[in-house]
């Protein structure tokens, strides 16, 4: 097993994550871990997490320096290897030379980066840096701005790098990540989701097969394994709700009971609540108070729906990993970037919450749910956010705004199933943003919308890359838009990455 110490960085669970994907079992644990605490679990190695925080902050997370006296392999990551060299009387500062982004990184000779080239493409995203190393210590890499990007004391086995391996944007950053685990760590391959899929069915039906559990269906991938995983341990005490909020997507509806019907729930019903959510979302532009309204309706409509079943003591969520990092869940520490509405739980909930996926990454998702024998047209069907399309639309929600909306993103939707890129990108969707501009058509003027087309690359959508389209189907999306949505006459495409950008607008 490995610790991961999450110091509160926004990718303290995605090294998790990158560490079950090399078949090793991982945890995360606070930086306030006890070392009795870690001496009991006995790892094979420990990983230090990056932070929002400076080393030398009055509030920063330290860990207990007795930590290095253990004899456990530790790697450190950005702010991981500026604790240790902090802590081990070394010294860190901050420096008007911030790296933010992609750098050449030149590789000394190392355990840690064994089977690499002398220069690696590598994502920084740090403004403190490494002045002086600590003694025993020596540098085995660095960038154009950063002369201290990693160290190294073979003999306590401790590493430090400045750099994000766990991010896609490190294409060797899976090496380097493998040779801590097995050629440093000499850590066992242990992970294998076929058995947890089995454990959260068995823990499952142990904890909660007599109860009435009710669920909120979206037709997303999510909800959906998480439901079947509710199936195959409670059977027909499995309530599922699908609430139609008037924020979804076109034929919305109609595809989800297809879904239902074909993985074959029993119990299924539709909240018809349009009217209910775009009332309260009348006037309102904030982003955060979008997402605290629609949360407030969404547990009110389930606890309506509860009481009509009887005697249900649950409420089941597709929540992910994803949701819980953006929202801050996992540590005191953590940097909240926004909330999510099925983690905005509201006071006087009656409700006890089970989330069977919320240990795991969505790529993990889809592969349980292919275990559990799911449609891959169904696992393949790109997230859609539980706010809908009040977060891709800028600015107050309106019905006019909703219809313009829905009909771009079926456009472009469509266009990419067309050109077969559909399954080929993680994500794609249309937003509207809270602006007009002046156009001509049929020697008219116009003063319509402008429209942003957004499409991203992504494995685990921590991190993303926008998708290279074609300008010839980019071309015909936007001819497409202009010519057949009224209130349009401009069209955008979103080139940019996560981070710095998240992928939904709001």
């Amino acid at each position: 097993m490995v610790a991961v110490i999450n110091f509160g960085g926004q990718y303290a669970h995605l090294i998790a994550r990158r560490i079950r994907e090399l078949g090793v079992k991982s945890e995360l644990f606070p930086p306030e871990i006890s070392i009795q605490k870690i001496t009991d679990l006995s790892p094979d190695a420990i990983i230090f997490s990056g932070s929002p925080f400076s080393v030398y902050d009055k509030k920063a997370p330290h860990i207990n320096p007795k930590i290095y006296e253990l004899q456990i392999p530790i790697l450190g990551i950005c702010y991981g290897q500026q604790l240790i060299a902090y802590q081990l009387n070394g010294s860190v500062s901050s420096h008007d030379s911030k790296q933010f982004g992609k750098e050449n990184l030149k590789i000394g000779k190392s355990q840690l980066f064994e089977g690499l080239k002398k220069t690696e493409t590598v994502w920084f995203s740090h403004g403190d840096q490494v002045d002086k190393i600590p003694l025993g210590f020596t540098i085995i890499a660095s960038s154009k701005n950063a002369k201290v990007a990693g160290i190294q004391n073979p003999t306590s086995k401790i590493y430090g790098i400045q750099f994000h391996p766990e991010v896609t944007h490190t294409p060797s950053g899976r090496k380097i990540l493998s040779n801590f685990l097995f050629t440093i760590a000499n850590t066992k391959k242990d992970w294998d989701l076929k058995k947890q899929k089995d454990e959260i069915i068995n823990s499952l039906s142990h904890k909660i097969k007599y109860h009435r559990v009710i669920m909120a269906i979206s037709g997303g991938v999510d909800s959906l394994v998480a439901a079947a995983l509710l199936k195959e341990a409670i059977g027909n005490n499995l309530h599922l709700v699908f609430i139609d909020t008037g924020l979804l997507r076109k034929n919305e509806v109609s595809e989800v009971q297809s879904i239902v019907k074909k993985v074959g729930f029993v119990n299924f019903k539709i909240s018809n609540s349009s009217e209910r959510f775009l009332s309260a979302l009348k006037g309102v532009t904030d982003p955060e108070e979008k997402r605290q309204i629609i949360a407030k309706h969404y547990f009110a409509i389930f606890e309506e729906e509860a009481k009509r079943i009887k005697s249900v003591k649950y409420l089941a969520q597709g929540t992910i990993y994803p949701d819980r990092i953006e929202s801050a869940q996992p540590t005191k520490h953590a940097d909240k970037i926004k909330s999510h509405h099925n983690l905005t739980l509201p006071k006087g909930l009656e409700l006890e919450i089970v989330e069977p996926l919320a240990e795991f990454y969505k790529d993990e998702v889809r592969k349980i749910g292919a275990i559990l024998g799911i449609n891959q047209q169904f696992l393949l069907r790109h997230p859609f956010p539980g706010p809908g399309l009040a977060i891709r639309i800028l600015g107050e929600v309106t019905k006019e705004r909703l219809s313009i909306l829905r009909e771009v993103d079926y456009v472009l939707i469509s266009e990419l199933r067309s050109a077969g890129l559909y399954d080929k990108v993680g994500q794609a969707f249309a937003a509207l943003l809270p602006v007009k501009s002046v156009g001509v058509m049929g020697d008219a003027r116009t003063y319509s919308y402008i429209v942003s087309l957004r499409s991203v690359d992504t494995q685990d959508f921590m991190t993303a890359d926008w998708s290279k389209i074609p300008f010839s189907v980019l071309e015909k999306i936007s001819s497409r838009i202009v010519n057949e949505v009224r209130g349009v006459n401009r069209v955008l495409y979103d080139i940019t990455q996560k981070p710095p950008a998240t992928i939904e607008y709001e």
